[in-house]
């Protein structure tokens, strides 16, 4: 089939081009990754001032594109958890969650090529956690205090957000327990979803278990009086330590963590109902970047350190060109597209190349065949955290936090287990779509060139060039993410006399060692069964 096509008579420039005029803004406007007023919020987080953060995102430019919104509600959902306003964040949780399952029948089914933007696996999973801890703590404060959302129009005055506003609550015990309810339900909902990704993933290196999911509902589990929820909650332990035994492994600070995690799992077995389980999210996410291999004509495969995928590439690569189009030579085009040649995007999201050190490598990031990764970095993996405690009259020995939940770890390990996975099946999709295009446009462009037309020969590489730029932009990964999601949590149940306590905690790693005051915490009571405490961003060198 794909043959045939080199012998049709048809005007292969022209139509070339205009497919690529007519598709081109499809495919470069799917896939848009963050608005400016995002990293205006997200700037503003890190800082602590929510009002500014929160304030960047109920801009028209914001919500004008229904695609991005995941990621604006739930960072708005983040912004609230920071702030205390459990209620608020409940409504945005909710809100990102309804808008993930209109745009999909299931949820544990996820494509980093999509242009709708769903959430990935491990995004979906943490709406639970944090819908969990939201309704935790909002039924132990009590109370809500009262919060409003503005009104959002677009330029022709269309609303594209209503305005909400919502009083002040004070819960009384039946909302408290319903709350309480909500809560146990949502660990339900997580399980469910966890159970969803292992039969729809049967690769055991990606993401398909959560330790911090089985620990935290053991604790949930283990406040109940009654026998049967202890049972579970010491069944959910046990779980926990076959995790940190399998899936957790897959995480480089298994090492450092596995020790801990194992006394902590220990404490949860023997519950006290005087301890109270405290919880550190720390950091946020790095942004997603965009990793580039080019197949090129002339300089093959060089840049691909992995060995795997560099064979499965060079396998895909020169059967396509000797088999599919042995009539394709680099001479062809090298002297046409010496003024067309521009080199790597200098995107600050996706740059990971710099310009072309050669002319052949310029001929090759523009004709050759681009295959595109998304990739987060790997934080540093020997991350300690210490929770120091004192009162008025004594200062407490320091307390070792495990990190139960490496969450950019986990999902750094999991893009680059996906690549390795996902890399044979998509440079072969991607190179029977440039055959499509590729066969015709060499048999215009020998035509030209034995008519001796010049213009011709041009009109064929420009056809190529722009209908393989709607291709790679069809091809381009979905680096749109929750980016405040916390770079790691850690946790401890902790074991104090009743009573107030002023709390630092201290994040040593490879990258340096930073305190930071926590402020006043109430420990020791079952008021205070949760206790959960936010940091902002971590050094980065």
């Amino acid at each position: 089939m794909i043959h045939s096509r080199s012998r049709m008579k048809f005007k292969v420039p022209v139509i070339l081009a205009m497919m690529g005029i007519f598709l081109s803004p499809l495919f470069l406007t799917g896939c848009s990754s963050d608005s400016k007023q995002l990293k205006v919020s997200r700037d503003a987080f890190l800082r602590d001032d929510y009002i500014t953060a929160e304030a960047a995102l109920y801009t028209q430019d914001v919500f004008k594109e229904s695609e991005n919104r995941f990621v604006h509600y739930s960072s708005l959902a983040s912004i609230a958890m920071s702030e205390g306003k459990y209620e608020k964040a409940i409504y945005f949780l909710l809100k990102s969650r309804d808008l993930v399952n209109s745009l999909r029948s299931s949820h544990s089914g996820f494509s980093w090529f999509s242009h709708d933007y769903l959430s990935n696996g491990i995004e979906y999973s943490y709406l639970h956690y944090f819908l969990v801890m939201a309704h935790l703590l909002l039924a132990e404060e009590g109370k809500s205090a009262a919060w409003a959302t503005p009104e959002i129009k677009d330029k022709d005055g269309n609303i594209l957000v209503g305005a909400q506003s919502f009083p002040a609550k004070t819960f009384d015990a039946r909302e408290v327990a319903d709350l309480k309810r909500k809560a146990r339900s949502e660990l339900l909902a997580w399980d469910t979803h966890l159970q969803n990704l292992k039969q729809s993933v049967s690769d055991p290196g990606l993401y398909r278990n959560d330790l911090w999911a089985r620990l935290l509902a053991s604790y949930i589990h283990g406040l109940s009086d009654q026998n049967n929820e202890k049972r579970t909650s010491e069944l959910l332990a046990e779980d926990a330590l076959q995790l940190l035994k399998t899936d957790f492994q897959n995480y480089p600070s298994h090492d450092v963590n596995q020790d801990q995690v194992q006394e902590l799992v220990k404490k949860l077995k023997k519950r006290d109902p005087k301890n109270s389980l405290f919880v550190l999210e720390a950091g946020v996410m790095s942004k997603y970047k965009i990793k580039r291999f080019h197949l090129g004509l002339s300089t093959l495969f060089k840049g691909i350190e992995d060995p795997y995928l560099r064979s499965q590439l060079e396998q895909i690569g020169i059967r396509i060109i000797l088999e599919c189009a042995p009539e394709f030579g680099l001479t062809l085009f090298t002297g046409a597209v010496a003024g067309a040649i521009t080199g790597s995007s200098k995107d600050e999201d996706s740059d990971f190349e710099g310009p072309p050190r050669q002319f052949t490598d310029a001929v090759d990031e523009s004709f050759g065949f681009l295959i595109q990764f998304p990739t987060l970095e790997m934080p540093p993996t020997n991350t300690r955290v210490a929770l120091s405690l004192s009162t008025k009259d004594k200062t407490l020995e320091p307390i070792s936090l495990p990190l139960v939940s490496p969450l950019q770890e986990i999902i750094a390990t999991d893009l680059k287990n996906r690549e390795a996975k996902d890399m044979f099946k998509e440079s072969v999709s991607v190179g029977l779509q440039y055959l499509a295009i590729l066969i015709p446009a060499i048999k215009t462009y020998k035509d030209a060139q034995k008519e001796g037309n010049f213009f011709k020969k041009l009109a064929a590489l420009g056809g190529y060039y722009l209908a393989k730029k709607v291709i790679d932009n069809a091809h381009k990964p979905d680096i749109r993410s929750w980016n405040y999601l916390p770079q790691f949590i850690a946790a401890e149940v902790i074991a104090v006399p009743p009573g107030g306590y002023h709390a630092k905690v201290t994040v040593d790693n490879a990258l340096g060692k930073t305190e930071k005051d926590l402020g006043e915490l109430q420990l020791g009571d079952s008021l205070h069964s949760i206790v959960r405490r936010r940091i902002g961003d971590l050094p980065k060198h």
